[in-house]
């Protein structure tokens, strides 16, 4: 079978795949430990889950709008006027099936062959890979030790055919987030090169240090935010998102989605539009426990010799750097992880998913009992890795 180049160069998502390997062991009645998935454990709470409930009983199971119905997108952008002090409506609001779908959507509209996409290091790891899909090259822009970007370490990378800057804050997988004085001569930059940047902010709620800054603050016109329900409402499934654009932008959008999903569910919608005007405290109170299960991981992780972590300001993961338990058992992340996996029954997502093969990605977006299990065999399967070392 031959078939299309573009879908020859692309690499499947690591992190479903470590998802399926420890779904296969766990067929096989291996118990196993996933600090794998993007996931949060928690449920989605019960007043979304009713507003779902009456779409249903109202029949609203017809098609919508391609943009998604106006009362979600007329609440998306109130958020953001409410919360980031900009002066959006409800036509600068594309619904999606996802921020995935958003993303997708921009590249589409947004890029040619020749098109150069900066994109730091690490990344998350669909954003190279949508970049191929329409024909675009990204270019990697590599950070200092802590992940921590700059306006004068991007302006290095930049080209006559740079079109675009994708920042992620709080990023997925290393936790760092980006503070206003950072964002600001960022886009004072992009700005004077007339760049797109690409703004996802999918964890803008859960924030441990500082505070989460949009980059919609600063332009309106060549910024463009992400976002979705899925991690800040535990809502990953019902496979709702959007973006938020100049009307152009956005039209340009809307017609392609017409074309490749026609839009989102529409209980969905509806369930989505009852998390963000609805009760946030269930908000509230995964980020304390998310802030609990942090300083668990971290405290285990400071018992363990021979790796080294930032803490994350944000998110619910941590990205320690491991390549000193590199040998001629685990050469580099995924074989690592693929030795964890096996070995030790824990499940992390290798770093070269990221564009980091140095480091792996644990999630603690799982229960303090499982968490500790993990972390414990996370420890002792690098124990007995480098004991393998010292027999050879």
């Amino acid at each position: 079978m031959k078939l299309s180049q573009r879908v020859m160069q692309l690499t499947p998502s690591a992190t479903m795949a470590v998802k399926r390997a420890a779904d296969e062991l766990k067929r096989r009645g291996i118990n196993v430990i996933d600090l794998g998935p993007g996931e949060p454990d928690f449920p989605t709470p019960e007043h979304i889950k009713r507003a779902a409930e009456e779409a249903l009983a109202q029949n609203f199971t017809k098609y919508t709008a391609e943009t998604g119905i106006w009362e979600l997108r007329d609440a998306i952008a109130q958020k953001y006027n409410r919360e980031y002090g900009t002066r959006y409506a409800a036509e600068n609001v594309l619904v999606t099936s996802g921020a995935k779908q958003a993303l997708y959507n921009i590249a589409v509209a947004l890029f040619e062959p020749g098109d150069e996409v900066l994109i730091p290091v690490p990344y998350w790891v669909s954003y190279p890979e949508q970049v191929k899909l329409v024909e675009a090259t990204p270019v990697f822009i590599k950070p200092d030790r802590d992940f921590q970007l700059s306006a004068a370490l991007i302006k290095d990378y930049i080209t006559p055919r740079t079109k675009a800057l994708i920042l992620n804050s709080p990023n997925n997988p290393a936790g760092t987030v980006l503070d206003r004085k950072q964002l600001q001569e960022i886009i004072e930059l992009a700005r004077q090169h007339k760049l797109w940047v690409i703004y996802d902010e999918c964890y803008e709620k859960f924030i441990y240090e500082g505070e989460h800054v949009s980059a919609v603050e600063f332009d309106s016109e060549f910024v463009i935010a992400v976002n979705s329900v899925s991690k800040t409402y535990a809502m990953t499934g019902w496979r709702l998102g959007w973006s938020v654009a100049p009307k152009e932008l956005t039209q340009a959008m809307a017609a392609i989605q017409s074309h490749v999903t026609s839009h989102p569910t529409s209980i969905s919608q509806k369930a989505a539009l009852a998390a963000i005007t609805g009760d946030q405290s269930c908000v509230a109170a995964m980020l304390s426990e998310y802030r609990r299960r942090r300083e668990v991981v971290l405290s285990e992780l400071e018992k363990i010799e021979g790796i080294d972590f930032a803490i994350p300001q944000g998110a619910f993961y941590v990205f320690p750097e491991v390549s000193s338990f590199f040998n001629g058992e685990a050469k580099n992340s995924v074989d690592l992880a693929r030795y964890l996996l096996n070995k030790a029954h824990v499940a992390v997502v290798p770093g070269a998913a990221f564009g980091a093969d140095s480091y792996v990605r644990l999630s603690y977006a799982t229960s303090l009992e499982q968490l500790r299990e993990g972390l414990k065999r996370f420890r002792e399967g690098l124990a007995a890795l480098r004991s393998l070392e010292v027999r050879a």
